[in-house]
């Protein structure tokens, strides 16, 4: 046996090169060609069972720790691993998609501490911090004292302040979104419009770069037509392996650089690495920074039925 690439070939004795069909399966179990039939074989690591051969049936039992792609040839079939095809390379959206789902997965639940930093003082908040996809987040205000049960609320594209020393809870209009959210430099917009980065915008991969061993795309998002965004655009640094945002820029329509974010530091949980330290900076304003740090992170979260509703919120 010669190691390499695992390659079947069945054919009829002819035609012998008619072009493949595009009936693709996945191969899993017994194959059954019900024509006479050649084979040749190019065997590696895989193990592989022939068996019971006639003179117009060949049944075959492929025993693979892989799975194989099955394309009909003519009158026989090619059987490869799927790795030996060609992938078609993802796109530019598809990577800030994934990119994107990172830190939120399907749900999430994390102790969230925000550090507010200005040139003359800074101030540092403690929060828990539920998630369900981009529709739905749930934020919880555990400290400072003076703080304490100040709630966020999003809901699709709509959201909500409870304010526990007025017992009141006041609904985020439109013309507040792009203030600041509890005095930070992420605005209500960041966290209301969670999924606008995939869906407000058309990308493009700029440039594929490395730097210190590490592989990079430097994709650019600009807004689609009528698309309610206020960025000009965006120019977003991706890792290759792993999809984390190494860094993103946000410029505003006249081209300036308006914030940018940036990770600080990343851990595997659950099987992925995300970034668990990040801070965005305000360029506008010499020395504003914030930096978020998300401990206890979960993408397995035990979720209330009641968890993102209005009456949770004033719990």
């Amino acid at each position: 046996m010669k190691s390499g690439s695992l390659h079947f070939v069945l054919t009829s004795p002819s035609p012998a090169h008619s072009p493949p069909t595009s009936s693709n399966t996945v191969v899993t179990t017994t194959l059954k060609i019900f024509k006479p039939c050649f084979v040749r074989v190019y065997f590696c690591s895989t193990k592989i069972k022939l068996f019971k051969m006639q003179e117009k049936t060949m049944n075959i039992l492929l025993t693979i720790k892989t799975a194989m792609k099955c394309v009909l040839y003519g009158g026989g079939m090619i059987l490869t691993p799927i790795h030996a095809f060609s992938q078609a390379p993802l796109t530019a959206t598809e990577i800030v998609q994934r990119s994107d789902d990172l830190l939120r997965d399907k749900a999430s639940y994390a102790r969230v501490t925000m550090s507010v930093i200005r040139p003359e003082w800074k101030r540092t908040v403690v929060m828990e911090a539920w998630t369900e996809g981009t529709q739905n987040t749930l934020i919880r205000t555990l400290a400072p004292a003076k703080e304490k049960g100040v709630t966020f609320l999003k809901k699709g594209r709509e959201a909500w302040n409870y304010i526990p020393s007025i017992d009141r809870t006041i609904k985020i209009p439109p013309s507040m979104m792009l203030q600041s959210w509890m005095g930070s430099d992420f605005t209500n917009d960041d966290l209301v419009r969670a999924d606008s980065l995939v869906v407000d915008y058309d990308h493009v991969i700029k440039e594929e770069t490395e730097k210190k061993g590490m592989a990079y795309w430097l994709i650019e998002a600009r807004p689609k037509l009528k698309a309610p965004v206020v960025w000009g655009h965006i120019l977003l640094t991706i890792r290759k392996p792993n999809f984390v945002p190494d860094r993103v820029e946000y410029y505003d329509e006249d081209g300036g650089l308006a914030k940018y974010y940036k990770i600080l530091e990343t851990q595997t949980i659950e099987e992925k690495e995300v970034a668990t330290t990040f801070s965005m900076h305000d360029v506008t304003r010499l020395g504003y920074q914030t930096i978020l740090r998300y401990e206890n992170l979960t993408f397995i979260p035990t979720l209330r039925r009641d968890t993102f509703t209005l009456k949770n919120l004033e719990r």
